[in-house]
Parts: C-alpha cells; structure tokens; sequence
C-alpha cells in the first residue's frame, strides 16, 4: 500500500478521532485507526472506534497502490501534527515486517501495524428508519439540550439525548434528574419512529462535527444502532438500551407566577453574586416581589451577596433557592433578549422560555432552603 496527501487535509481528518479512541484498552487494536487506500476514486476512508461507537471519513489522495493498515492513532495524530505546514505525506507499507513508513520533506518514521482484518466494524443491518435534517436543526436539537445529559451510571437510559416524535414534531429531551430541556423542530414530520436514546459520547462527536459543517444531515437508525452521515463522514453508534422516562408528567402546566427579566444582565448578576458561596451546589435564593428580584447567596462565615436586579412582575410575593449552575447553563444557551421564568404556588419545576428560541423549554427543580 502506497499514498500522499496533504498534512492539512489529514490533520482536519485525524482530530475528529482523536475522542474517539480511547487511550486505554484492553484490545490493543482499538488503539489503532484503520486506514484503507482505494485506488478508485483515488481516496482514503480513515476509521476508529470504541466497540460502541465508529467514526469514519472519507478524503482524496493521490493513491499509488491501494490497500489497508491500522496503525496507533495517537502517535500517528502526534507525527502528522508536527509536520510542517503545506507539507506532502507519503506513507508505504512493508509487507515484509508490518511496519508503516511515514515520509515527509527529509523525515522518515516507522510505526508499528496490527492486521487490518482483527479491526472491529459494527453490524448495520436493517436501519429501517430514515431522517433528513438540515444541520443547523440538528445542531440546535442537540445544543439546546446536550448540557442536560445525566451523569449517573445507575441509571444509563438518563445518559444521553432521547430523540422521538412529540406531537408530529421531532423531538430531543434530556434530563438528569434535576433539570430537563426539551427541544422541536418546527416542521411537521409525516413518518412514525420509535423513541432512540443517542449516548452522552454520540452527542458530543456529532455536536463538535456540526460545528464545521453546513448540509443536509441523514439519520438511519432501529432500535439497537444509528448511523449518521454528515457528508464525507458517517457515525454509527450502538443506542442504549433501554426506556426514557415520561417526561411529560413532569412539566407543570399550572406555572401561572410569570417573571421577565434581560438574560444577559440578570446572567451576570447571578454569576457575581453565587461567586460568595463556597459550597458544591452555589445555591442562590431568588426574593422575588412587585418588579424586582432581590438575588442573594451565603457563604462561609456569614458572607452574604445581595443584588436587586428589575424585573417584569406582578404576583404574590415569594423565594425560591436553585442551583445556579442550572440557571447560568440555560441563560448561557439562551444567550439575548429576555428570558421567561414561570414560577409555581407550590414545589412545581420552574420553567425558562426565552422567545428567540421557539418550541423550546427548559425545567430546574428549585433546592431545599
């Protein structure tokens, strides 16, 4: 086997692999990153994966003889990245002793290589289901709820972004327990599916590739597998296995206290003001009454912060303590503009709307005084 390519076009190809191999296994080939030289179309087709999760992309090369290798991924991400600038790669195999050789300008390496045929690739068969999405929707599926993922590895089905129809609307809900954000598309989607959840590692992969990436998006998927491609790379990932919880239930439909309030400045008045308490959770308290909202923390040895921040209000009085990590992470998504809070008589959830983000909610469960 024999290539060239351009370091750019390598180094773009090998960052998006670098989170998905993982530095230590106990199957030494999941190390590696399969590479496979096809003289038709003149083309490399790079992959890695994690068993659970495979990542490949296709880019253009000048390919002498065709063929295919796995060599480490680290170590060959460190070389290329190191390479000077506007450089050619070239890289041979030796059939003789399963070495790789790196050439570039006068440097010369050789990696070590594992068969191509012990490389593990995930079984696609019968993905029934199809989805095309624009990237910009999908990237705001995924963004507006990504941060709610769970962390608990008692419970997996909470450890990703459950993706399903919700009213003919296609959907994505996460929630760990404590918060949940829900967001839709705002076109009607004809077809029928069965809820998939997407894991936490998924989500992350697809959501830095949408950061460089503008077409159309097409989702197969059944059950147990999704495969995503965005172009000249494609995902397939195992789904978890498993039901997501009725969220549903959990959105109070009877938040009749409404408060409206700039996002930006109210943002910032909560992240100065929790800067006081020490505490994992920097709880702060919200005293809201007629057109203000007095926000307020605690800290050690009776350190206090107060800032009186103008509202839009005109209910009862009340005061209400939260996690402020969980506000600052919605208004952080909501960015501009105003931001609606309905607040509820008794211990219901609070909503968060902001209008320039349509059908698309977020829920925190206010903390114990």
């Amino acid at each position: 086997m024999e290539f060239s390519v351009p370091k750019k076009d390598l180094l773009d190809c090998l960052n998006h692999f670098q989170s998905v191999v993982e530095r230590r296994n106990t199957i030494p080939i999941l190390s590696n990153v399969r590479i496979v030289a096809e003289e038709k179309g003149n083309q490399l087709v790079l992959t890695a994966t994690d068993l659970a999760l495979e990542l490949s992309e296709t880019l253009p090369a000048d390919v002498k003889r065709p063929g295919g290798i796995t060599i480490p991924s680290q170590l060959f991400f460190d070389i290329v990245r190191k390479v000077p600038e506007k450089s050619m790669i070239s890289i041979q195999k030796d059939e003789k002793n399963e070495l790789v050789y790196v050439y570039f300008e006068e440097s010369k390496f050789s990696l070590p290589s594992l068969p191509i045929d012990d490389f593990p690739v995930m079984d696609i068969n019968e993905l029934e289901t199809t989805i095309e999405l624009e990237s910009f929707a999908l990237k705001k599926l995924i963004d507006n709820c990504k941060f709610c993922m769970g962390l608990d590895e008692s419970r997996q089905y909470l450890n990703g972004i459950f993706l399903h129809l919700s009213k003919n609307l296609i959907s994505t809900v996460a929630t760990d327990g404590h918060r949940l954000s829900k967001s839709s598309l705002t076109k009607d989607f004809t077809g029928s599916f069965d809820g998939i959840i997407v894991p936490k590692k998924t989500v992350f992969e697809v959501s830095k590739i949408l950061e460089e990436y503008e077409d159309k998006v097409i989702l197969n998927f059944s059950k147990t597998r999704l495969k995503i491609l965005l172009g000249k790379v494609k995902i397939i990932t195992k789904l978890i296995n498993s039901s997501f919880p009725d969220y549903e239930s959990v959105i109070p439909t009877t938040n009749d206290q409404i408060m409206i309030v700039d996002c930006k400045s109210f943002s910032e008045s909560i992240d100065r003001v929790s800067t006081i308490s020490s505490e994992k959770f920097r709880t702060v308290k919200f005293d809201v009454s007629k057109n203000i909202c007095v926000v307020s923390s605690f800290g050690s040895e009776k350190s206090i912060g107060t800032e009186k921040v103008k509202v839009d209000y005109d209910g009862p009085q009340f005061s209400i303590n939260f996690n402020s990590r969980y506000v600052l992470d919605v208004l952080n998504i909501i960015k501009e503009g105003n931001v609606k809070f309905y607040f509820s008589k008794n211990t219901s959830p609070t909503i968060l709307e902001g209008p320039s983000l349509k059908n698309t909610l977020f829920l925190i469960m206010q903390m114990r005084a």
